[in-house]
């Protein structure tokens, strides 16, 4: 196994460890049970992550897409979340509130300005031509050197939503190593998206108390987390893709499986947060939003609902 193979399997794995340290062994274990070879390929146009028979690989520039695309949903708390909230307290409608928002447009601007940046990375050979946003750290920065609270919040949640995609692709070795793969090669999607999920939220419990912590706070944040993992996997998937094809299910189906059914209570920070991630995905497509959702939580559903074709 080569050096830069090495390396990138420990990087990942300590990702994974560092995202649910309450399964540091479980990992281990997983690590030594399947010993997944975990590859870094040449960079190449298109979304380029998936797992075979004993490995994973990937390529640098899909993970700088998804690591600004995470930001940029950060990024949608400010874009829109004022009109969410208003839309809530005066029952007045989501659509006619954000027209008449005078500071809407920059927000909007820049937030379209860091998917299209996202978009061009990925339908790119490589990301060297593509203009870096100024406000969006770059992927190899430290934590402790980030200039705010927000940017630091901003970079835990890409960590547990690329944690998320990783753990997807190790249900997919799993699946291979031990022969029992659906027959359907949809419902092993699923069942990729299902298993990653409850990785991250099984055990919160005890790492919450083990570092004395609510655990409503803690499951909240792996929740969004989660909820940013499905974001972006709707957005590096090909608009034509997002329908649904032979081999994988409809995106909304996708994000049910990685969303819908919480037992969050409806006063979490993850309905809004959430809710402003899916109004982010309609306003990008042009598309009608619910004229009325008396909840944050209500309005997540909504928006899941309308997104199916």
């Amino acid at each position: 196994m080569g050096a830069a193979m090495v390396e990138a399997g420990i990087a990942v794995k300590a990702l994974l460890q560092g995202a649910t340290p309450e399964r540091k062994q479980e990992i281990e274990d997983l690590w030594d049970r399947y010993a997944p070879k975990v590859c870094v390929v040449e960079d190449a146009r298109g979304v380029n992550i998936s797992a075979g028979k004993g490995r994973i690989q990937f390529d640098h520039k899909t993970l700088e897409a998804i690591w600004l695309l995470g930001f940029n949903g950060w990024r949608s708390i400010e874009t829109y979340s004022p009109a969410i909230i208003l839309a809530g307290i005066t029952g007045g409608a989501l659509e006619d509130i954000l027209r008449v928002d005078d500071e809407l447009a920059s927000f909007e601007m820049d937030y379209r300005s860091r998917s299209n940046s996202a978009r061009s990375i990925i339908e790119e050979q490589s990301s060297v031509h593509t203009t870096w946003p100024q406000d969006v750290p770059r992927p190899e920065v430290n934590r402790e050197t980030l200039g705010s609270h927000q940017e630091m919040a901003a970079f835990d949640l890409v960590c547990l939503a690329t944690s998320y995609v990783f753990l997807h692709e190790l249900r997919h070795v799993k699946f291979l190593s031990d022969g029992d793969c659906p027959a359907d090669r949809r419902e092993e999607e699923i069942a990729c998206d299902v298993w990653a999920r409850s990785f991250l939220t099984n055990k919160v419990g005890s790492y919450a108390q083990s570092v004395g912590q609510a655990f409503s706070r803690v499951l909240d944040k792996r929740s969004m987390g989660i909820a940013l993992g499905a974001m972006i996997l709707h957005e590096i998937t090909p608009e034509s893709a997002r329908w649904g094809t032979a081999e994988y299910p409809p995106m909304t189906t996708r994000i049910q499986a990685m969303i819908s059914g919480s037992t969050l209570a409806k006063e979490s920070h993850f309905w809004l947060f959430t809710a402003c991630l899916l109004v982010g995905i309609f306003r990008q497509a042009h598309r009608q939003l619910p004229m009325y959702a008396p909840s944050t939580h209500e309005l997540v559903e909504q928006l899941i609902t309308d997104l199916q074709p």
